[in-house]
C-alpha cells in the first residue's frame, strides 16, 4: 500500500528582511554613486552640493518605493515558487533605475549648465553687500493699512521727482532772472549815454542862439579865408 508523503510546504520568505535586503542594497547603491558624484565634482560650490544631496534624497525615497512587498503582490507565483530568484530581479531591478536616474540627472545638469550657475550664485551671494538689521516688510493682516504703506512708498517716490523737476524750474527761473537783469542794466546804460548826448546837443544848440548873427558871419568868413591860405 502506497504511503501517501506529504512534501513539507516551503516557507515563505518574511517580507521584512526582504525589503531589509532591498533597502540595504538601495542605500549602499545610492551611497557609492553620491561619493562617486561628489569626488567628480570637487570645484562645485556650496548650493549645488545642496542640490546634488536634495536629488539623492528624493531618488533614495523613490527608489525605496521598490519594496520586494510589492512585486510580491503583483508576481505572487514569483513569490511563492522562486522567492530568492524574484528578489535578485528586484534588486537587479533598483540598482538598474537607480543607474539610469543619476545618468540622466548628471545629463541634465551637464545640458543646462547648473555648475557654472550655481558657482556665480554662490559668488554673488558671497560678494553682496551685508543683510541690513532692518526687518523685512511682513503683512499685518489689515489690507488697508497694508496698501497704504505700498501706496505711500510710491506717493514719496512720486513727491522726490516733483521735488526734482521743481528744482529745475527753479534754477532755470533764477537763470533767467539773472540774464534778464543784465540785459536791463545794459539797457539803463544806452539809456543814460544816449541821454547825455541828447543834453550835450540841446546845450550846443542854445549856446548857438545866443552868438549874434554878424559874428557867426564874420567866423564862417575867417574860416573860409583860413581854409583858402
Amino acid at each position: 500500500m502506497a504511503t501517501n508523503v506529504t512534501e513539507p510546504k516551503q516557507t515563505e520568505p518574511t517580507a521584512s528582511l526582504e525589503n531589509k535586503d532591498v533597502s540595504s542594497t538601495n542605500t549602499t547603491v545610492s551611497s557609492e554613486i553620491l561619493e562617486t558624484t561628489e569626488d567628480s565634482h570637487v570645484d562645485e560650490g556650496p548650493h549645488m552640493v545642496h542640490l546634488r544631496q536634495a536629488l539623492h534624497k528624493t531618488i533614495k525615497k523613490c527608489i525605496g518605493a521598490a519594496r520586494y512587498t510589492r512585486f510580491a503582490k503583483s508576481y505572487k507565483f514569483a513569490h511563492q515558487k522562486k522567492p530568492q530568484a524574484l528578489k535578485s530581479i528586484v534588486k537587479q531591478f533598483a540598482e538598474n533605475l537607480q543607474s539610469e536616474i543619476e545618468k540622466e540627472l548628471e545629463l541634465m545638469i551637464t545640458e543646462e549648465n547648473l555648475v557654472p550657475l550655481f558657482n556665480e550664485l554662490d559668488q554673488q551671494i558671497k560678494d553682496a553687500p551685508p543683510k541690513s538689521d532692518t526687518p523685512a516688510w511682513r503683512p499685518s493682516g489689515n489690507p488697508e493699512r497694508d496698501i497704504t504703506s505700498h501706496i505711500m512708498q510710491a506717493k514719496l517716490k512720486e513727491k522726490e521727482r516733483l521735488q526734482f523737476l521743481l528744482k529745475q524750474v527753479e534754477d532755470e527761473n533764477v537763470k533767467l532772472h539773472e540774464a534778464l537783469l543784465t540785459r536791463k542794466q545794459h539797457l539803463l546804460k544806452t539809456q543814460q549815454e544816449i541821454t547825455d548826448k541828447l543834453n550835450m546837443f540841446e546845450q550846443a544848440a542854445e549856446d548857438c542862439d545866443k552868438i549874434p548873427g554878424t559874428e557867426i558871419r564874420h567866423l564862417l568868413s575867417n574860416l573860409g579865408h583860413t581854409a583858402s591860405d
